[in-house]
């Protein structure tokens, strides 16, 4: 018997996992796990490089860019080589900007499976827009382009049920 594509990084302790199939990803931080085919992740170097690179798949810019280069709804939409077409520039724990998403995306991590009454919810809401506003920095666009990118987004909500 054999497994194809296992390497160094199948066992890495941090890993970024999102599913293949869907009509939006959601990116999750996964730690001292193996995920299942039918899983995307990168393996990452530790948690907090892990929470950047979830926050920026998270984010509203990266979405939009996933449903404009793939399929939504396909088998192949989350698929790894997403990442060979929309760029995710290497962590640096010496900028700013990728210190503060990965320290959103901790907290967002922290509080969304308990995110039931009104008050946790807003606070999800607002670390979520925080994260949409610093991936459009990192990016380079500006606040007209991220919510033009968040109308049309909204636009395909109702055909592909998109964040």
């Amino acid at each position: 018997y054999s497994i194809f594509n296992v390497g160094e990084y199948t066992f890495a302790p941090w890993k970024v996992v999102w599913g293949r199939i869907g009509n939006y990803l959601e990116a999750a931080v996964a730690s001292q796990s193996i995920p299942q085919e039918t899983i995307s992740f990168v393996a990452c170097h530790n948690e907090t490089e892990a929470h950047y690179i979830a926050a920026l798949v998270n984010s509203i810019p990266f979405q939009f860019a996933a449903h404009s280069y793939s399929q939504a709804g396909g088998k192949s939409f989350g698929s790894p080589h997403i990442l060979e077409n929309v760029c995710v520039p290497r962590f640096n724990a010496q900028h700013a900007i990728h210190s503060h998403l990965a320290a959103l995306s901790q907290e967002a991590h922290r509080i969304a499976p308990v995110a039931s009454d009104s008050d946790t919810k807003a606070r999800l809401a607002a670390i979520e827009a925080e994260i949409d506003s610093l991936a459009a920095q990192l990016w380079g666009l500006t606040d007209a382009e991220l919510a033009e990118i968040r109308a049309s987004l909204k636009e395909l909500k109702g055909a592909t049920d998109a964040p």
